[in-house]
C-alpha cells in the first residue's frame, strides 16, 4: 500500500513538472521578433519572421547588423528608420547588412533615411568628413529585396554581393544632393547600385543620384530590368579594374534623363588580367544627355580620363539595339568610344537614334551603327 501510494505520488508529481515545461514560453524561430530600436537586434537573429517597427533613430557611430538570418527570413519593414550623423564610419563601414539564404526583405511604404545631407561636402568618398556607405546585400539563394525607399545616403547606396537575388521596386532619392557647392553637386560618389556578384536581377526601381545608376565591377548573369535613373552618370559596366571580370549584363527597357552618360562601359587605364564579355542593352531611352549618350572608354582613372586607352581588359561581345533620345545643349558626343587596338572586338549595334548626332569612335569601325 505504502509503495502504490508512493508511486501515485510521484506519478502526479511528474505530471505536474510536464504541465509546468509545456507552460512555459519558449522562443521560436518561427514567432514575430520585433526591432523598435538599434539595441533589438541581437536578441531578433534567431527568429525567422522579423519586423523592423520605425519610427526610430539608430544613434550614431551604430549599425544595424542583420547578415547571420536564418535561411527563409522573411524582414518586415514599417515606418521611417533614420540613422544619426556619425563621425568616425567610414567609407569601409555599411549603416545596414542583410544577409542570409532565401530571404525575404520587404520595405514596402518604408524609408531607410541616411542623413546624407549632415555629410555632403562636394567630395564624396574621395575626402572631406568620414561617410559610411549605406545598404550592404550579401543575401544568396533566391533572395528578395523589394519596395524599400532610400533616402539621403552618405555615399555608395546598395552594394551587392552574394548571389541569386532579386531588387525589385526599389527607390533610391538622393536628389537633396544636387544641390550646388560653387559648380559641384554637394552629393558625390552615390552610386545606386555596385554589383560585384553573380545572378543578380534589378527591376522596376526609380533612382535619383549624383553617380552611376548601376555600376557593375564584377560577376556575371546580371539584369537591370525597367528602371529609371536621374541625376547620375548613368547605366555603367566598370569600371573593370585588374583581374575583374564581367561576363553576361542585360540592360533592357531602362530610362536614363539629366545625366552625364546614357550607356557606359569604362576599364581602368594599364589594368590587366580581366574582361567585358557579353553584355547586351537594349531598348534604352535617353534625355537630358550631359555629356556622352553612348561611352565605352579603356582609359578611366577616378574621374580623369587619361586620353590614352590600353587594352589590358578587352571588351567583346556587346550588343547595342535600340538606344534612342536625346543629348543637352553643350553635350560632347552622342557616341564616345575610345578603345585600345585590337581591345574591342564582336560589337553589334542597331537602331541607334540619339540626337543631336555628334560621333567619336577610335579603335572600332566607323561604321559601326551610332558612329557613322
Amino acid at each position: 500500500m505504502h509503495a502504490l501510494s508512493t508511486l501515485t505520488s510521484l506519478g502526479v508529481t511528474l505530471l505536474a513538472v510536464i504541465g509546468a515545461a509545456s507552460a512555459a514560453p519558449t522562443p521560436a524561430s518561427s514567432s514575430t521578433c520585433t526591432i523598435a530600436k538599434a539595441s533589438d537586434v541581437s536578441g531578433c537573429l534567431s527568429s525567422t519572421n522579423i519586423v523592423i517597427q520605425g519610427p526610430f533613430t539608430v544613434p550614431a557611430e551604430t549599425k544595424l547588423d542583420l547578415s547571420g538570418l536564418k535561411s527563409g527570413t522573411t524582414v518586415t519593414v514599417k515606418g521611417t528608420i533614420t540613422w544619426a550623423k556619425s563621425t568616425t564610419l567610414t567609407k569601409k563601414d555599411f549603416l545596414f547588412t542583410l544577409g542570409g539564404s532565401k530571404i525575404t526583405f520587404d520595405g514596402t511604404g518604408a524609408t531607410f533615411h541616411g542623413n546624407g545631407q549632415l555629410y555632403w561636402d562636394t567630395q564624396g568618398a574621395n575626402g572631406g568628413v568620414n561617410k559610411p556607405k549605406f545598404f550592404k546585400v550579401l543575401t544568396t539563394g533566391g533572395s528578395t529585396i523589394k519596395g524599400i525607399t532610400i533616402k539621403n545616403s552618405p555615399i555608395h547606396i546598395f552594394s551587392i554581393g552574394g548571389s541569386d537575388t532579386t531588387l525589385d521596386g526599389i527607390t533610391v532619392d538622393n536628389s537633396d544632393g544636387d544641390k550646388l557647392s560653387g559648380t559641384k553637386t554637394i552629393g558625390h560618389n552615390t552610386d545606386a547600385f555596385d554589383v560585384s556578384a553573380t545572378g543578380i536581377t534589378i527591376q522596376n526601381s526609380n533612382v535619383k543620384n549624383q553617380d552611376d545608376c548601376l555600376a557593375v565591377n564584377q560577376g556575371s548573369n546580371i539584369r537591370f530590368l525597367s528602371n529609371t535613373c536621374s541625376g547620375g552618370h548613368g547605366i555603367s559596366i566598370g569600371s573593370v579594374d585588374s583581374d575583374k571580370t564581367v561576363d553576361g549584363v542585360t540592360v533592357q527597357g531602362c530610362t536614363v534623363s539629366n545625366s552625364d552618360n546614357g550607356v557606359r562601359i569604362k576599364t581602368v587605364y594599364k589594368a590587366t588580367g580581366g574582361y567585358v564579355k557579353n553584355v547586351s542593352y537594349k531598348d534604352i531611352t535617353l534625355s537630358g544627355i550631359k555629356k556622352y549618350g553612348i561611352v565605352i572608354e579603356q582609359d578611366y582613372e577616378n574621374g580623369s580620363p587619361t586620353g590614352t586607352p590600353t587594352g589590358g581588359i578587352p571588351i567583346t561581345a556587346l550588343t547595342l539595339n535600340n538606344v534612342h533620345g536625346t543629348m543637352a545643349s553643350g553635350s560632347k558626343y552622342s557616341t564616345y568610344i575610345l578603345c585600345a587596338s585590337g581591345a574591342c572586338s564582336g560589337f553589334s549595334f542597331s537602331n541607334i537614334n540619339i540626337t543631336p548626332k555628334n560621333p567619336s569612335c577610335t579603335g572600332v569601325s566607323t561604321s559601326l551603327a551610332g558612329c557613322s
